[in-house]
């Protein structure tokens, strides 16, 4: 229990091969398993959430956190959500384990750090107001191509009925912070809000990719481009009151 204390991904057959090495004493997998269940302790998969390093960048993050409490509901209903994500063809990039006890889950020994995997997939681009759904498309084509991006901007903005009083709510990719985006935000949608770094997780469009990928996962799909279209097809299914409950939330 010492050893599950100090590294909860340990795995039951590594405890027992440990035990057996070190105190000659041979044990199941199984008969580990329900030792450390007797202590509270139950297997789950870690949670995947972005490493923040140190206090000071949680205070900073908190203090935004608070500011954005007092918005009120007239704000959020002239914000666009923006960001983009990557969708697999056989499902995720893989689980972890880890032995934890019930309300733990956010404990940073058993979270994992997101990364980034390559193949297998496409990424999309895509975004929502509380008013309904806009543009999903490719993020290849929007972010190198100025024109498609400002197009999309302008078309999105009419069609939530929110193009006078616009907000653009984005995280810090490299993508969202280049000199060229900048300049264009600067002239086609001037009040951006200003995300802090390791903020990204408090866009609400998280929850639509979440929604996005349990719709998707119900299709049997087996190239790219019948991904896309599943993708796109579902995309334009989600409904304003699913978008108009996440604003709420």
């Amino acid at each position: 229990m010492h050893k599950i204390r100090k590294n909860p991904r340990l795995s039951a057959v590594k405890l027992a091969t440990e035990l057996e090495k070190r105190f000659a004493i041979k044990v199941s997998p199984e008969t580990v398993r329900r030792v450390i269940r007797s202590y509270g302790y139950n297997s789950r998969v870690a949670r995947r959430k972005c490493f923040v390093g140190n206090e000071g960048t949680r205070k900073v993050r908190r203090n935004f956190a608070k500011s954005m409490l007092d918005k009120d509901i007239s704000f959020w209903e002239s914000v666009i959500f923006v960001d983009e994500s990557k969708f697999n063809i056989f499902g995720s990039d893989g689980r972890i384990g880890v032995w934890r006890k019930p309300n733990e889950e956010l404990n940073p020994k058993n979270l994992l750090p997101t990364v980034k995997h390559g193949g297998g997939g496409i990424m999309v681009c895509g975004c929502f107001a509380a008013s309904g759904m806009e543009n999903l498309v490719s993020l290849k084509r929007i972010w190198t191509n100025i024109s498609i991006l400002k197009e999309n901007l302008k078309i999105s903005e009419p069609k939530l009925g929110i193009q006078s009083t616009i907000k653009l709510y984005q995280d810090n990719d490299p993508k969202h912070t280049a000199v060229n985006i900048r300049l264009l935000l600067l002239y086609n949608c001037p009040k951006v809000i200003k995300i802090l770094p390791y903020s990204s997780d408090l866009n609400p469009i998280e929850n639509v990719w979440h929604e996005l990928e349990r719709r998707t996962r119900k299709h049997d799909i087996s190239s790219k481009k019948q991904l896309k279209a599943v993708l796109t097809e579902e995309w334009n299914k989600i409904e304003h009151s699913y978008t108009h409950t996440k604003k709420k939330n």
